[in-house]
């Protein structure tokens, strides 16, 4: 019985491959390509108006169901040179049974190598046309229905001028289940993100489980993960879950349940961010978003970060509706200081334009040490924020008010722009000494830190400003931003009655500042009084400089220095020293070179009509190689030292007594003599001894050779004959 029974099966088998074999053979020979790639442009073209090539004739393959292969295809535009569709490989998995009466019915499509880019503008998507075009009510040459869709090494470019953002997805793999009505089926793709709004990048995966009918769809769940960097944040990875959702054929696409959780780095901190709305509806760019929440942490170090926000819905501005109430609260504590913060403002969303508004914002700091009464808030804000849905376009105009301190504040952020942030900084006055203080922050430098991270540029105007004990006004400077830093380009200010014109840089990283600035009308006297130091030169100085210099405190800054300066001071004043009574001090001492010192009087001064040196900055010193000063009636030069770090000196000067000139009387008799000067020891109280080592040595005393005498002739005598005859 078994024997017969398998001799039957063999039969049979036997039969249907033979009969699949004469079937092949059969398509194969009635299969015409040429008249499939002429009828599918012709339908697109009719549909569409746009032009429809391929590389080769569609050929008809078994794998192991019949299967129409089409090589390099590719989409044009619309009366308009480009081809904003490629596709390097279609399969179209074709029913057998209508293809044997000649009609193709597609059951599968597997696309290879695809390239798209789309672009929206305000008239809508570019290739809009296409999907339009597909369900027009005239029969296709084939009839559709799908059981699977896939995607091979994908790359899609979403661009979309309304809201101002592009995406580009390359990588792209995704495979879909039945797109009949009626089927359950799963969407799970892959893809990497190399371009979105804030510099976002890396990996995305999408796993959504749906229901299709013939009015619409049904997300019965969804989870789409994100695995890279975007807006400063790196390492981010991330999830967002759908509980549920409905969407019909047109725009209508209504959400529920949206959970977003997500951890990464925002700098050296660690960040993690929960977030959830009930329920989000989109139709034709309307959108609303019902019952919001988040919760955010930045824990780096002893530092940590803690904020919340809340609203009941975003949802179209109207006449009638001008906004949602919105509330956020921020706490943040590191070290001895306290800080925590509020922001009160109204949110809703404009479909004209596609972005989330945020406008009367009224948001407030303080800060305190821990356990301590918080007190008053130090710092506010006010003014409005906009920005797209997916952040490809920000914009923010801001009244800022830190203590004493009051500045306008704009930026904006598109990232279509090869400098995709711009600011424009225009202040009354700043004094970061005291934000600082009321921020509590380290210094000047980390009021920087917040745009160094973005990649900008913009304009900074201040009408007066402090630095620590410095002060400055009418400050104007070009601004650019990026990879940790801020540069200040076309730099011009006024400080202690002088100008001040050039560039500047500062690095957050390493707290490094470098300037390359002119300098002109400068007066010591008034710079040192800030300062809180005593320097013997005053005058009115000008010239230029080169230097770098990192560090939180002066010893740091002085032992970091480096590059090089020329100073010029016209006219000047050397406080301690009068050369004509020192050199009436020593006088004694110069015939047999003996020594002489002399003690710092503050009562001693001493006019130049120009001194000036070119310093070298390095290892914590200057070195003044190349100084010289000019009197009426003397001149010095020399050069030497100065430690930075604590203010002493060690130079040699030479003063020379000129030839010309109003010499005092007493003194006339040193005409060309040059004195050879050591000073040295604190900038505040120097001292000035001869330095016969450092003169040039005295020459040794020559002898008189004697002069033989002639014999004188005798009156009448011949005179004598010379040697040569």
């Amino acid at each position: 019985m078994i024997t017969r029974l398998s001799k039957v099966l063999g039969f049979l088998l036997g039969a249907l491959s033979a009969l699949a074999l004469v079937l092949g053979l059969y398509l194969h020979a009635s299969w015409d390509g040429k008249v499939v790639r002429r009828d599918l442009a012709r339908q697109v073209r009719e549909r569409t108006a746009r032009p429809l090539a391929m590389e080769g004739t569609p050929r008809l393959a078994f794998r192991p169901w019949p299967t129409v292969v089409i090589e390099g295809l590719a989409l044009g535009e619309r009366e308009a040179p480009g081809i904003p569709l490629r596709i390097g490989r279609v399969e179209a998995g074709v029913a057998l049974l209508p293809l044997l009466r000649g009609k193709l019915e597609l059951r599968s499509l597997r696309l290879s190598d695809l390239d798209a880019t789309l672009v929206r503008s305000h008239d809508g998507w570019s290739l809009s046309d296409l999907n339009r075009g597909l369900r027009l009510e005239s029969p296709w040459p084939f009839d559709v229905r799908l059981e699977q869709v896939a995607l091979e090494r994908a790359r899609i470019r979403l661009r979309d001028d309304a809201l101002g953002h592009a995406l580009t997805f390359e990588r792209i793999h995704l495979v879909t289940g039945s797109l009949q009505a009626g089927s359950h089926g799963r969407v799970r793709a892959e893809a990497s993100l190399t371009e979105g709004p804030g510099a976002a990048s890396g990996g995305l995966t999408l796993d959504l489980a749906y229901l299709l009918d013939n009015k619409g769809y049904d997300i019965e769940s969804a989870t789409l993960g994100f695995r890279g960097d975007a807006w400063g944040a790196t390492s981010v990875d991330g999830d967002l879950q759908i509980r549920s959702g409905r969407g019909d054929q047109g725009s209508a696409l209504a959400l529920q349940g949206i959970v977003l959780q997500a951890k990464g780095r925002l700098g050296t901190g660690k960040l993690q961010l929960q977030a959830s709305a009930e329920r989000l509806a989109s139709q034709n760019d309307a959108l609303a978003l019902q019952a919001i929440k988040a919760t955010l942490q930045l824990v780096d170090g002893n530092a940590r970060t803690d904020a919340s926000f809340e609203t009941a819905s975003i949802a179209p501005r109207t006449p009638d509706f001008p906004g949602e109430p919105l509330r956020a609260t921020f706490r943040s504590q590191g070290g001895q200081r306290l800080t925590s913060g509020q922001l009160n403002a109204r949110i809703a969303y404009r479909p004209q334009h596609g972005r989330i508004e945020l406008d009367a914002i009224d948001a407030r700091w303080r800060s305190a040490a821990p356990g301590a009464p918080e007190g008053a808030w130090t710092a506010t804000v006010g003014g409005s924020a906009a920005s797209s849905l997916l952040g490809g376009r920000v914009d923010t105009r801001l009244q800022v008010r830190v203590a004493e301190s009051a500045m306008q504040f704009q930026a904006s952020y598109e990232q279509s722009r090869s400098v995709p942030w711009h600011f424009t900084v225009d202040a009354d006055r700043i004094d970061t000494g005291r934000i600082s203080k009321a921020l509590g922050l380290e210094g000047a430098g980390a009021m920087l830190a917040p745009i160094a991270r973005l990649h900008g540029d913009g304009q900074l105007r201040i009408a007066a400003l402090r630095i620590g004990p410095l002060q400055g006004s009418g400050v104007s400077a070009q601004l650019q931003t990026g990879d940790g830093a801020v540069g200040f380009d076309s730099l011009a200010l006024k400080a202690y009655g002088g100008d001040i014109a050039g560039s500047a840089r500062y690095e957050t990283a390493n707290r490094s500042l470098a300037l390359d600035s002119r300098f002109s009308g400068v007066e010591l006297a008034a710079l040192a009084q800030d300062l809180k130091r005593s320097w013997p030169l005053r005058g009115s100085v000008s010239g230029r400089w080169s230097v770098q210099a990192n560090g939180p405190d002066w010893p740091a800054i002085a032992h970091s220095l480096s590059g090089e300066g020329q100073f010029t001071l016209r006219p000047a004043q050397w406080t301690g020293l009068a050369l004509d009574d020192f050199l009436r001090a020593v006088r004694p001492a110069l015939k047999d070179r003996g020594a002489a010192e002399r003690r710092h009087a503050a009562r001693e001064q001493q006019a130049f009509e120009e001194f000036g040196a070119h310093c070298r900055f390095g290892g914590g010193e200057a070195d003044c190689s190349e100084l010289a000063g000019r009197t009426p009636w003397a001149r010095i030069g020399g050069g030497g030292k100065v430690l930075l770090a604590d203010g002493r000196l060690d130079w040699l000067v030479r003063t020379a007594v000129q030839s010309q000139g109003p010499i005092p009387r007493d003194l006339i008799g040193l005409r060309g003599v040059t004195v050879p000067v050591r000073i040295s020891g604190a900038l505040r109280d120097p001292r000035y001894a001869l330095d016969w080592q450092a003169a040039p040595p005295r020459p040794a005393p020559v002898r008189a050779k004697p002069v033989e005498k002639t014999p004188e002739a005798a009156p009448d005598s011949p005179a004598t004959p010379s040697a040569a005859g």
